[in-house]
């Protein structure tokens, strides 16, 4: 176990891949804690300017840039005290298609973070689900990532924390978000296998948790934390047909396109996550979903 209390006002933050859903949550969640600096790195310019009108700049700084930057990170550690690792290539099917890149940024930019942080209090590393039984090049980069984390702990006195998040629904590049755009254009959703299930947590809820595990007083390095009290679990057709009772009308189609490569049909996470009722999809899907 490790101890240490945390000032909100005081402590310096980065968040990687601060621009996107659930980095410019965290942002919103720490500026509402009480945060005074706040720096968030990512590398898509129009999703930075998108985050400025929607957190603000104060007391955000965003920077434009690439993690695995040598020179970049290793200055930017040396003005931060906890970091929130969320920079990633995350969807399945691009990681299988450009491995090398996945490797870049997964591996190797996160390799560049953890050779930066000796003097860092804090290090909070977003995991995925997909790291649990791996069978595609994305799962396999976050395990590995995993790796390189506890054994900074071993190298940094025990500040390495990892949580393995699920899927974040309605966020950026997710299926709804897809899906929004295949409404518009022929109004009908593309799914891969109706039977498939998969575990979510909103956004806001993942960025809660992990705001909340990295302000605790105690922390324990050895364990790997999950959002568990947000987390629920779907049957992809359940979710398909509450998103065309949603936003969808009587003549949306849902078309069946077969899994895609790297892609399991049951993901391997927390047994004792059940079901949701197509009923609570449309409620969650109307609290975190707007075309």
């Amino acid at each position: 176990m490790v101890k240490k209390t945390l000032n909100i006002k005081q402590t310096r933050f980065l968040i990687t891949g601060g621009s996107g859903t659930f980095g410019r949550n965290i942002i919103k969640i720490l500026s509402a804690k009480g945060a005074k600096n706040i720096i968030s790195i990512s590398r898509d310019e129009n999703l930075i300017k998108e985050a400025e009108v929607e957190v603000g700049f104060s007391p955000v700084k965003f920077k434009l840039g690439d993690i695995t930057d040598t020179h970049l990170i290793s200055r930017l550690m040396q003005e931060v005290d906890v970091v929130f690792h969320t920079a990633a290539i995350k969807h399945v099917s691009l990681a299988e298609q450009n491995p090398r890149e996945a490797h870049r940024i997964n591996v190797t930019g996160l390799l560049n973070l953890l050779d930066n942080s000796s003097l860092i209090k804090r290090f909070i590393h977003v995991s995925s689900d997909k790291a649990i039984g791996v069978i595609n090049c994305y799962g396999a980069t976050k395990l590995v990532g995993e790796y390189l984390v506890r054994e900074s702990n071993e190298l940094y006195h025990n500040q390495y924390l990892i949580i393995r998040c699920p899927n974040l629904l309605g966020s950026r590049g997710s299926v709804t978000d897809v899906w929004k755009r295949q409404l518009i254009q022929n109004n009908a959703i593309k799914i891969t296998d109706p039977d498939m299930t998969r575990y979510f947590v909103t956004p806001q809820d993942a960025a809660e948790y992990v705001v909340e595990v990295a302000l605790k007083k105690v922390v324990n390095p050895m364990e790997i934390y999950y959002p568990i009290k947000f987390t629920k679990k779907y049957l992809l057709k359940d979710l398909a047909q509450a998103f065309i009772e949603l936003f969808g009308d009587a003549k949306t189609k849902i078309e069946v396109m077969g899994s895609l490569p790297g892609e399991k049909k049951h993901e391997d996470y927390i047994s004792e996550v059940q079901l949701v009722s197509k009923l609570e999809l449309k409620k969650i899907l109307s609290q975190n979903v707007h075309l």
